[in-house]
């Protein structure tokens, strides 16, 4: 049997390390350009959340179009306006200049979740979703990992210019590659009969409605839970994408290469987060576990974990606040992993992308506000006290809502009848 599958998947994995190295770039070069353009923290907030306004307004809109016209040349577009977006950035003068090209970045990067969750429910069976999910969202926290030295470097010696060309450029490239080799199942030419047996034979997607009515999606318990658990984590993960290296200068006055090298410590630790939540709710799965009590096994505790970055305001050592730092990521990026794998079993056939990008609008208006609501409230208190906290009682009634919401039963009441959709 052919494994066409894993190598998809790993693309999407380089897909997503690119996408967040893209993402955070920014947040490295933030203190760099609040002093050469004169930006205080409130405005910076704004601009640090500006890709958010497209990526989150996107969501349902991109989940239409992957659905109706095919993840190969829908995401593989996409990506390519994202790398250029990236390296315009490089021309920022301003406030202003540097909000637009991030609004622009927000329009390509939009498809990412969407386009992830389909292609695991298209490629990857039951048993292997939680890894094949868990190997997609590990490009977040490797990506950061990856990213952080990478971008301390270039900013200690070449400039914040330079930060934004290189990584838009490995952007473009990836999308070229992703548009020549992507194919749905039945018409990829490397995958042979006794691999598309062995994902139709091992899906239990194949059993229900390959298309629901928009009441369905909108009003079901577990779709709602996942949504509104993933506001809660993406509240916290984008507090640390956007404001961790400023976090880290102010606590402990790092220069810029070593906040690089310290920032990406805790990313390190998400990593393993990230491959151990879709393992071992893939064992539950595995030995009889209803699927939907495996994964929230892992989502409520994956944001109890997330809570640790509070802890760090009461260390007095870099290494100790680091360690803190380290061990929110891992819970979270536990969860970040086993929500999109109960994403993509919940979905109707046709519907991968319509019900992530729900899930990921919620989460993505939560993580909107994130750094625009840190910036204020370190504006206004001139200490990082309030917005962890803020942090930490979000986590904790997201890990409520997982636990408490989201219910064995992963039928959609209201079928209708499937209709031909093009893929």
């Amino acid at each position: 049997m052919t494994n066409v599958r894993w190598r998809i998947i790993t693309l999407l994995l380089v897909a997503a390390t690119i996408n967040y190295i893209d993402r955070v770039n920014l947040s490295y070069a933030a203190p760099a350009l609040m002093k050469e353009f004169g930006i205080g923290p409130a405005e910076m907030g704004v601009v640090l959340s500006a890709f958010l306004w497209t990526y989150f307004l996107l969501q349902v809109p991109m989940g239409l179009a992957l659905d109706r016209f095919g993840v190969r040349f829908v995401y593989g577009g996409a990506a390519l306006l994202w790398g250029l977006a990236t390296m315009l950035t490089a021309t920022a003068g301003g406030v202003f200049s540097l909000s637009a090209w991030r609004i622009l970045l927000g329009v390509g990067e939009a498809p990412l979740a969407p386009a992830g969750t389909k292609v695991i429910g298209l490629w990857a069976a039951d048993h292997e979703r939680g890894f094949a999910s868990a190997m997609i969202v590990a490009g977040v926290p490797l990506g950061v990992f990856i990213g952080s030295p990478f971008i301390g470097w270039l900013l200690a010696d070449f400039g914040w210019e330079a930060v934004f060309i290189g990584t838009g450029a490995v952007a473009v490239l990836w999308a070229i590659g992703w548009i020549a080799y992507y194919r749905q199942p039945e018409d990829h030419r490397g995958a042979n009969d006794a691999e598309r047996a062995y994902l139709r034979r091992n899906s239990k997607r194949e059993e229900r409605p390959a298309h629901a009515s928009w009441r369905a999606l909108l009003t079901n318990r577990n779709i709602l839970g996942l949504s509104l658990g993933h506001a809660a984590l993406l509240f916290n993960l984008y507090f640390l994408l956007t404001w961790l290296p400023t976090y880290l200068i102010e606590q402990h006055h790092l220069t810029m290469l070593r906040t690089g090298l310290f920032g990406s410590i805790p990313w390190f630790f998400g990593l393993i987060g990230a491959f151990l939540g879709g393992r071992l709710s893939d064992r539950l799965v595995r030995v009889g576990w209803p699927i939907m009590r495996a994964r929230k096994a892992f989502l409520g505790l994956g944001m109890i974990l997330g809570m640790a970055s509070l802890l760090s305001l009461f260390t007095t050592t870099v290494t100790t606040t680091v360690a803190c730092l380290s061990v929110a990521v891992f819970g979270l990026m536990i969860t970040n992993s086993v929500v999109w794998a109960a994403n993509a079993e919940i979905a109707p056939k046709q519907q991968g992308a319509q019900v992530s990008a729900i899930q990921n609008c919620a989460g993505n208006a939560a993580g909107l506000v994130s750094p625009i609501l840190v910036g204020v409230l370190l504006q206004l208190t001139g200490s990082w006290m309030a917005p962890m906290v803020a942090a930490a009682v979000i986590a904790l009634a997201g890990a409520a809502i997982y636990t408490l919401m989201l219910s064995d039963d992963i039928r959609l009441k209201e079928p209708i009848a499937a209709r031909s959709m093009a893929n």
